[in-house]
């Protein structure tokens, strides 16, 4: 069992990397994965998850670092902290090292309260070997990951990185926030752009944002006469009529909008997942065993699964036990990648 568990690890560590490199190639990452995904991308949802997943892939973490300095203007970096907070990413200390090598500049303000975080514990290697050893650090670490308790060689800009492609389907959201700003207002177009009407506390606990803060925003919207209001009861709900955005935004010649996801919630379940395998208890138990822990799991990571808008059943497994339940395990993680 224990090969088949190693297997099994290296496969879904190989599937969330090769997601992670298709949604930042979708943005200019320079990389060669493509994508027709048809879903928007969130930046912020994104970053924190390659901030843990990221750690095996030294090449595409230090592209997205390059990707950051041309494009770290479009971050909503109090949004990211929102959803780091409220769904309890791992990777706080990895975003602070970011935040200190990208945040100089026009954008030091606005990275700087995330930069401070403080180191927490021993000096850690940020890489890891495809066998998950630490990746050597060759010379004097960089003092900035250092800070915040990372050992890696000097992050050196490669200077690849394109500005996002406003014409990308998936990059929706960067292309509003170009528009309108780097604000709640871009979340909220975004939203009704991609679904038929919504009210305002969906939005916000969707998008990750205080009720407040989308309730004046769509009041002050509804004024403009682009965003309408219908009131059911006592609720009201906004729209507006996707087509002519379409044809501003430059989608596809059926004016078509990607879809929404509600990532954060995604790619904390893969988080966990991916934080359970790493633990080294797990190699050694009989394959009875690892299937029960397996479903301990699924159990918790179920809700935010859910939330998310997949099916109830997209990881019910109940009918299998050992190997096959690891493999459908697999399954499972290749169909919520899409």
């Amino acid at each position: 069992m224990k090969q088949s568990l190693t297997t099994f690890r290296d496969q879904v560590r190989d599937k969330l990397l090769a997601f992670l490199w298709r949604q930042w190639s979708a943005l200019g990452v320079a990389g060669h994965a493509k994508t027709n995904d048809p879903w928007a991308i969130d930046p912020e949802a994104l970053l924190l998850l390659t901030a843990t997943v990221g750690r095996h892939d030294a090449r595409l973490f230090d592209e997205v670092l390059d990707w950051l300095d041309v494009n770290g203007t479009f971050i909503n970096v109090q949004r990211l902290r929102r959803i780091q907070q409220t769904e309890g990413f791992a990777g706080l200390p990895v975003l602070a090292g970011i935040a200190g090598v990208i945040g100089r500049g026009a954008q030091a303000v606005k990275w700087k309260n995330l930069a401070t975080v403080e180191s927490v514990g021993e000096p850690q290697p940020l890489f890891f070997l495809p066998d998950y050893r630490p990746l050597p650090v060759l010379g004097e670490p960089d003092p900035v990951f250092a800070r915040v308790g990372l050992l890696r060689d000097p992050a050196k800009p490669r200077g690849y990185a394109q500005p996002f492609f406003p014409n990308e389907r998936t990059a929706l959201i960067l292309q509003l926030r170009a528009l309108l700003g780097v604000n709640a207002r871009a979340e909220i177009i975004q939203y009704l752009l991609t679904h038929e009407a919504a009210h305002p506390a969906e939005i916000a606990r969707q998008a990750y944002y205080f009720k407040k803060t989308v309730q004046d925003a769509l009041v002050d919207m509804h004024r403009s006469g682009v965003v309408e209001v219908r009131t059911f009861g006592r609720e009201k709900h906004y729209w507006l009529v996707p087509e002519p955005w379409a044809r501003l935004l430059h989608r596809d010649d059926e004016g078509k909008m990607p879809f929404w996801i509600s990532w954060p919630a995604v790619f904390i379940a893969l988080e966990r997942i991916w934080l359970k395998l790493l633990d080294p208890t797990l190699d050694d138990l009989d394959p009875r065993v690892l299937a029960v822990e397996l479903r301990k799991l699924l159990a918790d990571i179920r809700p935010a699964v859910e939330r998310a808008g997949f099916p109830a059943n997209t990881l019910s497994r109940l009918q299998y036990t050992g190997d096959e339940f690891v493999s459908a395990f697999l399954n499972d993680i290749h169909s919520i990648l899409g």
